[in-house]
């Protein structure tokens, strides 16, 4: 016999008309308000039940509903479902409740079994049962959630019209949930350290707490009890006097504000923006700006006032004072000097002191300049380069046999040559002539050096001579010169003399073939 269910209290007051007041069962269904064959039907299971009148005062709501519809056929109660195993085993790759439901069936008696559509529902209450959630209350001033919005709005460059996709950035305070939106090119750090700064000017003031997701832009290492903040927004955070809390990764309702405020920003911003054509991200950001006025000033549809109101009352004067300079962007990033004592950084290449190579380098990155930190303490500074690359070299870095090469002109070496002498002149500059870059005019300079430091200058000049004299022109000649002692044995040999005349009747020489050419031009026809 199948009745329709209905709440223990309205049951007990069934029972109570009819066998305390000896009601009829039309006049009890009319107090009730049901069909008098229900009553007939409660009565009668009620009867069944065997449990006496006045009902003892032990029998709870489930009680006598179980009395009043028992379950047909043996069950199974929850205890017998381990379902904190099937709720770990879910957390598994590849895990399903119908491969779980099998494993089940296959463990327990076959009397004692449930169907695959029990099985689920008895999982969605245990489920349920995990779910405790936690109302929030942000006081004014103390919290801003932001994030970045899922959806993008894109704009058409005006020389290509092609499309531009923005990123759209979104912080909400939690006390009045005024919010603040803006479109950016990238989600990179300087993109989210400058939404942060015109965030702040635009609340007109700092909240205690920042809350932001777990981009890595925040946070460069997710953790549930101490995540590690990027050190660049850290230094942003201190700057501005307020502290960084990442929401839980996968957490969202750690900032339910920041989601709240995503979903209004895409329905009334972004959606209405999706028409438009625009050009420029200033042009996008100007558009926003119109919108994010309108949807501050709404009001609210269950409570009164707007969040521009909430915030111009009770917000904007709890918030912590603006610094009197807005935060210079800055970037802070960890890499090594590696042994030519360079460290890279967005593939420009920027020299520190030679100490301070295979060491781990702190650097803070701006618009215009570049910072090396080691041990706290500053370094090295160099004006960042924008071309990738290049080479930023300072010669304080270098050791000194290193900024000799790099100091090294061919004006300072012809110098240096003219006080050993004028030939030395002569045979230095004709050899960096040869020279096809700088290191090799610098080797052969300090060849020439070594040479004179070996023999002395006097022996040097004078090899010099000699060698110009013969027109001697490479430095292993010279070498070899101050080596033989050429320079010594023949010093009063000219160029001219130099030439040996030999006469030998198999070695015709320059007059025979003279004599030959002479004798042609004056016979040209006789043959």
């Amino acid at each position: 016999m199948r009745v329709k269910k209905i709440s223990m209290r309205m049951a007990k007051d069934i029972l109570s008309y009819v066998l305390d007041r000896n009601m009829s069962q039309r006049g009890a269904s009319q107090v009730v308000g049901v069909d008098r064959t229900v009553v007939a039907k409660i009565l009668t299971r009620y009867k069944n039940s065997g449990v006496p009148w006045p009902m003892p005062s032990d029998i709870s709501d489930d009680k006598l509903k179980a009395l009043l519809y028992p379950k047909a056929g043996p069950q199974v109660a929850d205890q017998q479902i381990h379902f904190d195993n099937i709720h770990l085993a879910l957390q598994q790759r590849g895990a399903t409740l119908a491969i779980l439901h099998q494993e089940w069936v296959d463990q327990a008696p076959e009397s004692n079994t449930l169907g695959y559509q029990q099985f689920c529902k008895r999982y969605s209450q245990y489920r349920r049962r995990l779910r405790i959630s936690m109302r929030r209350v942000d006081q004014f001033g103390e919290v801003a959630y932001v994030d970045y919005s899922g959806m993008t709005v894109r704009y058409f460059n005006p020389q290509t019209m092609r499309p531009v996709d923005c990123q759209v950035f979104i912080g909400v305070l939690g006390g009045s949930l005024y919010t603040f939106c803006e479109a950016t090119h990238t989600q990179r750090v300087r993109d989210w350290l400058a939404s942060h700064v015109r965030m702040f000017t635009y609340f007109g003031g700092v909240p205690r707490v920042i809350v932001p997701d777990n981009l890595k832009a925040a946070v460069t290492k997710a953790d549930r009890f101490f995540p590690t903040i990027n050190e660049s927004y850290q230094a942003m955070c201190h700057y501005y006097g307020t502290t960084p809390f990442p929401a839980r990764a996968r957490k969202p309702k750690d900032k339910p504000k920041a989601e709240a405020g995503v979903s209004l920003a895409q329905r009334w911003i972004l959606f209405v923006l999706r028409n438009r054509r625009l050009f420029s991200l200033a042009e996008v950001n100007r558009e926003i700006s119109v919108l994010l006025t309108q949807l501050n000033s709404k009001e609210f549809q269950k409570k009164s006032g707007s969040r521009f109101s909430k915030w111009i009352e009770h917000e904007r004067p709890a918030l912590l004072p603006l610094p009197s300079a807005p935060y210079e962007l800055a970037e802070w990033g960890k890499a090594r000097a590696e042994k030519d004592y360079h460290v890279e950084v967005e593939g420009s290449f920027y020299s520190v002191p030679y100490q301070f190579r295979h060491s781990q380098i702190e650097y803070r990155m701006t618009e215009k300049s570049i910072e090396f930190l080691h041990a706290s303490e500053l370094i090295a500074c160099h004006i960042r380069s924008n071309a990738p690359g290049s080479i930023v070299t300072l010669s304080d870095h270098q050791p000194p046999n290193h900024k000799a090469v790099s100091g090294w002109s061919a004006e300072e070496a012809l110098s240096w040559a003219s006080t050993v002498g004028v030939c030395t002149v002569t045979m230095l500059e004709m050899q960096i002539k040869k020279s096809r870059n700088f290191l090799s005019g610098y080797r052969t300079t300090e060849g020439m050096k070594w040479l004179c430091k070996k023999y002395g200058n006097q022996r040097v000049e004078e090899a010099c001579t000699y060698a110009s004299a013969n027109k001697v022109s490479s430095m292993e000649a010279l070498r070899t010169i101050l080596s033989k002692n050429l320079d010594t044995l023949l010093p009063q040999v000219s160029h001219e003399n130099s030439i040996l005349k030999i006469d030998h009747e198999n070695i015709r020489g320059a007059d025979y073939y003279a004599r030959i050419l002479n004798k042609s031009k004056e016979h040209p026809h006789d043959e």
